[in-house]
């Protein structure tokens, strides 16, 4: 059994708005399979993330090794360096040469939409 306290349904994070559940497990039950595509997401990007410089960001390197490794089925020529660094400078919004996770989702957003097969 898990109790449940109430957090804010729509918040403002960084200048934009998310939304965060209704009603928050204190004790966390099995994640349903949508949470634990989630949970892998975003453990993927802090395991490469985290292997230089910055753990809040993916450096060339670190989203080389990540679609090289873990997207090579979804992105077309993903062990061409220069494939990767053109997909990269699209991503990366604020021109910092890192992408933050924000930046990174739109990439899992494409890739899941085109597998889907849902218009662009």
């Amino acid at each position: 059994m898990f109790s449940l306290r109430r957090t804010c349904g729509l918040q403002k994070e960084q200048g934009h708005w998310c939304w965060c559940s209704l009603l928050e497990p204190t004790e966390r039950p099995e994640l349903f399979v949508m949470e634990s595509a989630i949970n892998v997401l975003v453990s993927k990007f802090k395991v490469y993330a985290g292997s230089e410089g910055s753990s809040d960001t993916l450096s060339r390197d670190e989203f080389y090794k990540l679609v090289k490794a873990e997207l090579s089925n979804f992105v077309t020529d993903s062990a061409d360096p220069a494939v990767v660094d053109q997909l990269m400078r699209s991503l990366d919004k604020n021109n910092d040469g890192e992408l933050n996770f924000l930046e990174f989702w739109q990439l899992i957003g494409h890739l899941a939409s085109k597998h889907g097969g849902f218009s662009q």
